[in-house]
């Protein structure tokens, strides 16, 4: 068995009350909220929804870990849905690391005026992604400007890619659940960079799960400070926060020394909620 493998494993065996991840690979999946418009209902009496296929595993990808449906890009599609603590209505978006696309999908059908996918270039995780956009477009009464793009962080082609897909950087970037590996986190904030247009209104918003320990989180979000991107004061909570799976919210907790994890069960109901905006300096 690969050590990728005996991790995951071990992952979800711990979560003795809750995994923070759904779905099997290549399996669909179903995002329902009261809140979305009402053409994403099948019927008028039933609820309304979007479906996902989450991307099939292979040896070469299941190290990004896109096989699941992770809580953070749920709660990241929730908080779109709510249009808080950004609105995409009218704006560009680009998502980093996708997965399933679930957040990119639901800006889309909330109406945003611009949205594109990425992930690696990985062939199933692309495939997933252009399937799930394509169902979506087939289903919304009107053209949805969505489309897919392999993406590797830190890649200035990739990036200038997306950036020219649009015509320009974006008004929002999203990311839900990527901050796990702490030795990407320079590769992954070059790209936000690339792709955040340098405006006061730009916002990025990042969701992360704290299954995987809250120092990692840390480490990214003064990093991004370094690099000039700063939490939104005028958002919720100041735009860092915490949210449990099941709605609390409270400020962020005094990071741990990044050899304490805390304990597993407890830290896998909580996510990190950031909304950055580029700080004054980096304008000039």
């Amino acid at each position: 068995m690969a050590d990728v493998d005996v991790f995951e494993d071990a992952l979800f065996t711990l979560f003795a009350h809750h995994q923070p991840a759904r779905g099997d690979p290549g399996s669909a999946g179903r995002y329902e909220n009261a809140a979305l418009p009402a053409w994403c209902a099948d019927a008028p009496d039933t609820p309304r929804a979007l479906a996902y296929w989450i991307p099939e595993a292979s040896s070469a990808n299941t190290r990004l870990f896109a096989h699941h449906q992770w809580d953070a890009g749920v709660l990241l599609a929730d908080l779109l849905v709510a249009h808080a603590p950004v609105d995409v209505r009218g704006r560009a978006v680009v998502e980093l690391g996708a997965g399933t696309g679930l957040p990119s999908l639901a800006a889309a059908a909330c109406g945003a005026a611009q949205c594109t996918v990425t992930d690696y270039p990985d062939a199933h995780i692309l495939a997933a992604l252009e399937r799930n956009a394509a169902a979506l477009q087939a289903r919304a009464p009107h053209a949805l400007p969505l489309q897919v793009q392999g993406l590797a962080w830190g890649n200035d082609a990739h990036a200038q890619r997306a950036c020219a897909a649009h015509g320009g950087p974006y008004d929002v970037v999203l990311a839900a659940d990527v901050l796990w590996v702490s030795s990407q986190h320079e590769n992954l904030l070059d790209s936000i960079c690339a792709l955040l247009a340098r405006r006061p209104d730009a916002r990025c918003l990042v969701v992360a799960g704290y299954h995987t320990g809250r120092p990692a989180t840390e480490r990214f979000f003064l990093a991004a400070r370094t690099r000039g991107l700063v939490p939104d004061p005028a958002s919720h909570l100041a735009g860092m926060y915490e949210r449990s799976i099941f709605g609390e919210e409270r400020a962020c907790a005094v990071a741990a020394p990044a050899s304490d994890l805390g304990d597993i069960s407890a830290r896998a109901q909580w996510v990190r909620v950031g909304c950055l905006q580029w700080a004054p300096t980096a304008l000039r």
